[in-house]
C-alpha cells in the first residue's frame, strides 16, 4: 500500500513538471504589452478599404517576465478595420488598424491589440488617437531608420507644405508612411506557439516516393520542382528590398523600378508559377549586391531580380517562385 501510495505521488511531481515545462515553452504575452510595428506599406485613407491586409516588423523586441518572446525584425501583420476619406478640411479622413499576427522563425502568435487610429491632419491635432478618446497614443515613434525621406506623419511632418497641399485639394488624407513606427496596446493575452520546423533528415527522394506523402497544391501551371525549395520573400525581406533599390536606384536603367503596363501577353507569364517570356528575362536586373547581403542565401540555381517594379524569384529555368511590387500596398 505504501509503495503504491509513493508511486502515484512521484506520477503527480512528473505530470507537474511535464506541465510547467509545456508553460514555460508557451509564453504568454499579457494585455498592456507595448507592440512597437515599423510599417512596410504606406496605407492611406484616400487609396484603402476596409480589410485590407498591412505588413510591418517589430521596432522593439517583446519581452515578457524577463524573457524575450519576439525579436526586433520579427514578421508583423495587420488589418484595417475602418477607412473615412477625406472631405474638406474640416472632416480629415481617418484610418483604424488593428494587429492580428506576429511571426518569428521559432515562435507566431495572434495578437488583439486597441485599433489605432490614425487621422489626416485637422487644426494640428494630433492625427494618432485612441478609440473612444482624445489621448495622444504617441504612434509616430520614429523615421526611417538613418533618416531620408520624412516617415513620420501628423501636424510635425511636412507642415507647411501639407497644409497648402491640403488647401488646394480641400481634402486632408489620413497617412502612414512606410517605415513609419506605430505603438499598438494589447488588450488580451495572446500565447506565443512554437513554429513547426521542417525535419532535415528525411531525404528529398524518399518523400517523392512514399506513397502516403501528400504535397500542398499549388498553382503552377506546367509544374515546378524549384518552388518547394525556394527561399520565398518575407515581410522583411520586402522592407530590406525596397530601402535598399531606393537607395541604389540611380544604378539601374531608367524604368526599372517603376510600374508600367507589362506588354502584351507577359502578364499572363509574369506571376507567381508562371514563366518568364525570353525578352523579359534579359532585361530583368540582378539586384545590388549590397541589398543581396542583407538577404538570405538563396540555392544555386535561384535568383532574385528587378522588372517593371516587380521584385521576383526565378530559378535557371525562368519559372516565377515568387514576387511582390515595389508599390503595391498589401
Amino acid at each position: 500500500m505504501y509503495r503504491t501510495r509513493s508511486l502515484f505521488v512521484a506520477i503527480l511531481f512528473l505530470l507537474a513538471g511535464s506541465l510547467a515545462g509545456l508553460a514555460a515553452a508557451t509564453p504568454e504575452i499579457p494585455p498592456g504589452t507595448d507592440v512597437h510595428v515599423r510599417m512596410i506599406d504606406t496605407l492611406t485613407s484616400a487609396k484603402v478599404t476596409a480589410g485590407d491586409i498591412f505588413h510591418g516588423t517589430l521596432e522593439e523586441p517583446i519581452v515578457v517576465a524577463g524573457k524575450q518572446v519576439f525579436p526586433k525584425g520579427a514578421d508583423v501583420t495587420g488589418t484595417v478595420v475602418a477607412v473615412h476619406e477625406s472631405g474638406r478640411l474640416s472632416d480629415p479622413g481617418e484610418l483604424s488598424l488593428v494587429l492580428n499576427t506576429i511571426s518569428s522563425k521559432k515562435m507566431a502568435s495572434s495578437v488583439t491589440v486597441q485599433p489605432l487610429v490614425v487621422k489626416g491632419e485637422s487644426h494640428g491635432k494630433s492625427n494618432v488617437t485612441k478609440i473612444g478618446g482624445g489621448a495622444a497614443l504617441g504612434a509616430i515613434i520614429g523615421g526611417i531608420a538613418g533618416g531620408g525621406k520624412g516617415a513620420a506623419i501628423g501636424a510635425g511632418a511636412g507642415g507647411a507644405a501639407g497644409t497648402a497641399g491640403a488647401a488646394a485639394t480641400g481634402k486632408r488624407d489620413a497617412v502612414v508612411e512606410s517605415e513609419a513606427v506605430l505603438k499598438f496596446v494589447t488588450t488580451e493575452t495572446s500565447t506565443a506557439a512554437p513554429v513547426p520546423q521542417a525535419s532535415t533528415t528525411a531525404e528529398p527522394a524518399t518523400r517523392e516516393n512514399t506513397p502516403t506523402a501528400k504535397e500542398p497544391e499549388r498553382d503552377e501551371p506546367g509544374g515546378n520542382d524549384s518552388f518547394g525549395n525556394a527561399v520565398l520573400f518575407t515581410a522583411r525581406d520586402r522592407r530590406v528590398i525596397r530601402n535598399c533599390l531606393n537607395a541604389h536606384a540611380t544604378e539601374f536603367p531608367e524604368g526599372t523600378l517603376e510600374r508600367p503596363e507589362l506588354p502584351s501577353g507577359s502578364d499572363r507569364q509574369v506571376r507567381v508559377g508562371g514563366t518568364l517570356p525570353s525578352d523579359v528575362e534579359t532585361k530583368a536586373q540582378a539586384l545590388p549586391i549590397a541589398c543581396e547581403q542583407q538577404l538570405p542565401n538563396l540555392r544555386s540555381n535561384q535568383e532574385r531580380v528587378v522588372y517593371s517594379g516587380r521584385v521576383l524569384l526565378v530559378d535557371d529555368s525562368g519559372h516565377v517562385l515568387d514576387m511582390f511590387e515595389l508599390n503595391e500596398n498589401r
